[in-house]
């Protein structure tokens, strides 16, 4: 918004400074219109600070990037219309609308501006429509007709140019702007667990140890003493405090020590199919969630296969626990690259806000209240240990988007898979 008002003010400014140089006797009709959109694009800008934040962004863009081709068609009928050097407005728009549109929402307005220009130009011919100067353009009678129909024809075909060349820029910045975050963040994670993985691994050796000590004597006191009454419920609740601290020690073990390496090439189809079927059948699924894959057999990977159920299990869980009554949660492999295959476990649930995604691979970070806040810990280290990498895609309401990205595999030359 800014900078349309200080690009209006420089470019139709300097139109007004050029046409003082020579005085008319008086005001001509063009110079007042042109005051007119200076002070129209003033007004606009200061409605549209007050609309910024009442209007859902993608609408307020649209309704901008509309009024500008109306603003542009205007400019160009006030300075001559067919001689108007001001046409290039139309790619100047359809350029920054690549920027906040979509390939689709930008070739809209690359069609706008085609066809108020077209528009223009036939109403001015067909004498439908007074032209400023009378004595210029199309008015004057010297244009031929195939000159006009060559001039929109030209101007429709590098609208349209320009909206495709401008669209593919944009959606390749977004990708690569969305891959170096991703990398970042990845980045940042390895140094995170790194430090901590150092500290979890000496803690962990001096908790096991003396736990399992005092396991083993309070459930041999158990077996000797005949308990009854309120010592009977204190003892089952240390012995079940204590396993659930057992399991947590064994969590941040798997998280702690370097995951052991096995990889061989599984037909992801194969094992995915097996998994989902296990999981339908899972009490936090079934009667609740529809679980639907998308699997090509081609798709292999080298994994322990051991650890690819653990990582995908407990991406279904986290759907599944996402997922407050009814939902669906789907299952992809696809090819990103010649060399990476993609899997995407995709739910509908609740979604993740933006702070609970920077916390999310820490250790003991849960929005659950039964969660340790270790199983993503672990499946992000099962995955750095192959080299692959993870990402999240999420927002508030609109569900989530796990994807695991590894190098692609081939089946083994004697599989029958």
């Amino acid at each position: 918004m800014l900078l349309r008002v200080v690009f209006t003010t420089l470019l139709l400014g300097a139109t007004i400074v050029v046409q003082w140089q020579d005085p008319p006797q008086t005001t001509t009709p063009p110079l007042l219109v042109l005051y007119g959109i200076i002070a129209g694009t003033y007004l606009l800008t200061f409605l549209y600070g007050l609309l910024f934040t009442a209007i859902p962004l993608h609408a307020f863009s649209y309704l901008q990037l509309a009024l500008d081709t109306i603003l542009v068609t205007f400019i160009i009928y006030v300075t001559g219309g067919y001689s108007s050097v001001f046409s290039f407005l139309y790619l100047v728009i359809i350029i920054y609308s690549s920027l906040f549109l979509q390939r689709n929402g930008t070739v809209v307005i690359a069609a706008l501006c085609s066809i108020q220009y077209g528009l223009t130009i036939d109403l001015e011919y067909f004498g439908l429509l007074d032209a400023f100067d009378q004595g210029a353009g199309i008015s004057s009678g010297l244009v031929p007709w195939n000159q006009i129909v060559f001039k929109i024809i030209m101007t429709t075909v590098a609208c349209f140019l320009v909206a495709g060349l401008s669209s593919l820029l944009s959606e390749q910045e977004y990708k690569t702007r969305q891959e170096l975050r991703s990398v970042r963040q990845h980045m940042q994670r390895v140094e995170k667990m790194a430090a901590v993985g150092e500290m979890a691994a000496r803690l962990t050796h001096e908790i096991k140890n003396p736990l399992a000590a005092l396991v083993g004597s309070v459930r041999l006191l158990q077996d000797d003493l005949a308990l009854e009454g309120t010592n009977e419920r204190l003892m089952r609740i240390i012995l079940r405090e204590a396993d659930r601290l057992g399991g947590l020690v064994n969590e941040f073990l798997q998280f702690a020590r370097p995951v052991p390496k096995n990889p061989t090439p599984i037909c992801l189809a194969t094992h995915l199919t097996e998994i989902v079927e296990l999981f339908r059948r899972d009490r936090l699924a079934t009667d609740r969630l529809t679980v639907t894959t998308q699997l090509n057999p081609m798709h292999w990977i080298e994994m322990d296969s051991s650890h690819f159920r653990q990582v995908i299990w407990n991406f279904l869980l986290n759907s599944a626990q996402a997922i407050e009554s009814q939902g669906h949660v789907r299952i992809i492999t696809e090819i990103t690259n010649n060399d990476t295959v993609a899997i995407r476990v995709i739910d509908d649930g609740s979604g993740i806000d933006e702070t609970t995604m920077k916390s999310l691979f820490e250790p003991f970070f849960t929005t659950k209240s039964q969660g340790s806040g270790l199983g993503l810990c672990v499946v992000y280290r099962i995955l750095e240990a192959y080299g692959f990498l993870l990402d999240v895609d999420s927002a508030p309401g609109q569900g989530s988007t796990f994807s695991i990205l590894a190098r692609r595999a081939f089946p083994p030359a004697t599989d029958d898979k």
